[in-house]
């Protein structure tokens, strides 16, 4: 940025209401002041360019004082923000800020040898505690992630079991549950997270293909009994037809009856009507037995 460009910001910057969202611009301009109040230009152009840039720069600062702060008091502000960093509890965020703060201590300015020494050693202390608590936080959090993994494991391991399908609707439930278990895990780290969930998503695949497979077996199991209980209502229907009501006969209905349940469901759509219809045709027969041996 040419000095021409340098004084329509610190202008643009005047102009302005709230500072605060001007952060990067006023660190800049802050940079460039440094630079340049203690530089010595060889042209008169470039003499009186730097000094309406300072001139404007100070104007500035009478709505931020903080921009002309003296070395000294510069670093005493960053070490009071580096300490506000030790009740953060976003470590990876206070990581970057005491990145921050590290350049902008070290490119404050100089004091004295001895407030220097004094400063650094107070700033040091602070990053020593921080980097004490990041390191307890990650230990923790590690930890954390360990037991999170076993539980995906876990979970992954009950879900391959549910891959023998024997009752669809249980089956379905569980898995439905296990996915729940997951969410409520959360993160488990970088490092494993996604490697579990891949595998856990390809178990659910797996187990909607065998649930399909199951549906399907089922449809032609439940198509079968179907069958078959029609046969019966019509082999029913015929013996009614011709019924003389012999005890070898009745207690030929009676078994039909039973074999008829020994069949099977078969399938929501279908079993409850063809039930009712060799069911009523029983009842029939046994009502005609009453009447025609009294």
């Amino acid at each position: 940025m040419n000095k021409a460009e340098l004084i329509n910001l610190t202008k643009s910057l005047l102009n302005e209401v709230d500072l605060s969202k001007r952060k990067d611009d006023l660190l800049y301009l802050k940079k460039q002041y440094k630079y340049f109040s203690s530089k010595d230009e060889d042209s008169f152009y470039e003499q009186e360019q730097t000094k309406t840039f300072i001139d404007l720069y100070k104007e500035l600062a009478k709505k931020d004082p903080k921009l002309i702060q003296s070395p000294y008091e510069e670093k005493k502000e960053i070490i009071e923000l580096a300490k506000s960093l030790l009740l953060e509890n976003n470590i990876q965020k206070a990581s970057k800020d005491l990145d921050n703060y590290t350049y902008a201590f070290k490119n404050a300015g100089k004091c004295s040898n001895e407030q220097d020494d004094a400063l650094w050693q107070e700033f040091r202390s602070i990053k020593d505690e921080f980097y004490k608590k990041r390191k307890t936080y990650y230990e923790t959090l590690n930890k954390q992630n360990e037991e999170k993994n076993k539980a995906k494991e876990n979970i992954i391991a009950k879900a391959k079991e549910l891959l023998v399908i024997k009752n669809i609707k249980d089956a379905n439930k569980q898995m439905d549950e296990l996915m729940e278990e997951w969410k409520k895990i959360g993160y488990s780290g970088k490092d494993r997270n996604e490697a579990l969930w891949e595998e856990f998503l390809a178990v659910r695949k797996e187990f909607q293909l065998k649930k399909k497979e199951k549906y399907e077996e089922l449809t032609k199991v439940f198509e079968e009994r179907a069958k078959k209980k029609e046969e019966m209502i019509v082999e029913m229907k015929k013996l009614l037809l011709d019924a003389y009501f012999t005890e070898e006969e009745v207690q030929k209905v009676k078994k039909m009856r039973q074999d008829f349940n020994r069949i099977g469901f078969a399938g929501k759509e279908k079993d409850e009507e063809l039930y009712q219809k060799f069911d009523g045709i029983i009842k029939q027969y046994f009502d005609e037995k009453k009447f025609y041996t009294i």
